[in-house]
């Protein structure tokens, strides 16, 4: 039996310092049985002829242009409704990948039958930090995937991840739309709801760091944080799963709301606090009081003060804020 086609999407918007490294990385991979579906999200830069010249080498580049900017989202849904591979991995264009990234990857398909399969990554700033940095083993060594909790604890990024492309058809899957960390409701979608799962454990994808990056940001693009946790209840509703991962998902938004206010610029956290009390509803109250809670001490302090009108605790979380704050001026951070 031959190698099925698999399509590697790469969504890209002004890239062009770092595209062409990327697409070394994925037009050399050694499975050569490849679509590779480019979509170029309206870049102001030379991204877009950068892949057209790729297109003109290689007859598996396939470059689609968006007529206007519409973000991450949209490219990925594109890529979803056009792709024309059995299994599918969405990559972004300032990355970089091991060569053997999508053979390994497949192998792992055949051995286990798997609809989807993770492998890990690592975080880099410079090139030359690479060696360092894939000496270090990974950290799915070992990992149990029938453990539903432990695979939504995971980063949920898109890039380490091949799909069955019917699985993500048949599920439905669709990136929500005008946010950032649009990963979140489709990983927990996709956990909640497959069971044949297999992990990969090397570090086969080397994603880029740099000041662009969105989740580098402290403006409004935070406030997604909450938007997206709303997605992923809802989606848990639908598919009656919430009170099979209740408490887990109370967790995951109660944490990611704290940190979403702390995190955000001062002059956004009167905002920010406004949708955290819209969100603070009776299932979040009797989550901290229950004996399962498992947030932070400092995140338990931030809603009993702020939230649940205790002004003791509020002076205290106050105090670890300042304290931090101190903290980091005097470490230049």
């Amino acid at each position: 039996m031959g190698q099925p086609l698999i399509t590697l999407a790469l969504s890209v918007y002004n890239v062009e310092p770092y595209l062409r490294q990327s697409l070394e990385t994925i037009v050399n991979q050694t499975y050569q049985n490849l679509e590779i579906l480019c979509i170029d999200d309206c870049s102001k830069d030379k991204t877009y002829d950068i892949l057209l010249e790729y297109q003109q080498k290689d007859s598996r580049v396939k470059v689609v242009k968006q007529t206007k900017n519409q973000g991450l989202s949209m490219s990925r849904n594109l890529a979803i409704e056009i792709a024309q591979g059995e299994y599918i991995i969405m990559l972004d264009g300032d990355d970089l990948f091991a060569l053997d990234m999508v053979e390994k990857a497949y192998k792992t398909v055949v051995e286990t039958d798997a609809d989807l399969v993770m492998w890990d990554y690592c975080a880099f700033y410079k090139d030359e930090d690479l060696p360092r940095l894939l000496r270090k083993s990974s950290d799915l060594i070992g990992f149990d995937t029938t453990n539903k909790i432990a695979l939504l604890k995971r980063p949920a990024f898109i890039w380490v991840k091949l799909i069955r492309m019917q699985v993500l058809r048949d599920l439905s899957v669709h990136f929500p739309e005008g946010y950032t960390k649009q990963d979140i409701p489709v990983w927990w979608h996709l956990v909640t709801t497959l069971n044949k799962i297999a992990v990969l454990p090397e570090r086969l994808s080397y994603y880029r760091q740099n000041p662009f990056n969105t989740s580098s940001r402290k403006d409004k693009s935070v406030y997604s944080l909450a938007y997206v946790m709303d997605i992923t209840g809802e989606n848990l509703r639908r598919n009656g799963l919430y009170d099979t991962y209740k408490d887990f998902y109370l967790y995951k938004r109660l944490s990611l709301l704290q940190g979403m206010y702390d995190y955000i610029k001062p002059e956004l956290q009167l905002e920010a606090m406004r949708m955290i009390r819209e969100r603070f509803d009776d299932d979040a109250i009797a989550y901290i009081k229950s004996s399962v809670c498992a947030l932070s001490k400092r995140t338990i302090l931030f809603y009993k003060g702020y939230l649940m009108d205790n002004m003791f605790v509020k002076l205290q979380y106050n105090g670890i804020l300042l304290a931090r704050s101190i903290y980091r001026k005097f470490k230049g951070v």
